[in-house]
């Protein structure tokens, strides 16, 4: 928590090839919200965050399609672990193909879409941040910075 205003470049690249993005937080009773992690802008990036008690994956391609997978459940009170899994339709390294997203909360499927299409290269001039979302946001549906109101205590990312 707290890792925020990187540049793209400084980050995990998860474009173009399989990755899972997991987080371990402590949501409170009441109020829980925010973002746990998001890369990019209002141009292109991702953003995984707690919205209304649901944890929300919005991918952003350049503005013209917004894939938004909610979860079926709200995130408990307390202490879960949440991920995001993207299953990659291409070999790794093939550039811009869609791919499948599933989120889990404690390890439990609450959410599955499809994207279409992702990002080949750079995002934008926005940054990585973990626990907000910094200059311009990724979703459409917050207002930034959308600081996590919980803890995190710790976001791994696996690439695949």
């Amino acid at each position: 928590p707290g890792a925020v205003r990187l540049a793209e470049t400084a980050a995990v690249n998860t474009k173009n090839r399989s990755h899972t993005i997991e987080a371990d937080i402590t949501l409170p009773k009441k109020g829980g919200e925010g973002v746990l992690v998001a890369i990019g802008g209002g141009s292109a990036g991702y953003s995984l965050y707690v919205q209304d008690g649901k944890l929300v994956y919005h991918f952003n391609w350049f503005e013209e399609t917004r894939t938004i997978i909610t979860s079926s459940e709200p995130v408990p009170a307390g202490k879960s672990t949440v991920r995001f899994d993207f299953a990659y339709d291409g070999p790794a390294g093939e550039l811009g193909k869609g791919g499948t997203g599933t989120l889990f909360i404690n390890d439990k499927k609450v959410g599955e879409a499809r994207i279409e299409k992702t990002v080949p290269g750079r995002f934008g001039i926005d940054t990585f941040g973990v626990g907000m979302d910094t200059g311009s946001p990724v979703s459409n549906t917050y207002k930034p910075p959308f600081a996590f109101t919980g803890t995190i205590e710790e976001v791994r990312v696996e690439l695949k």
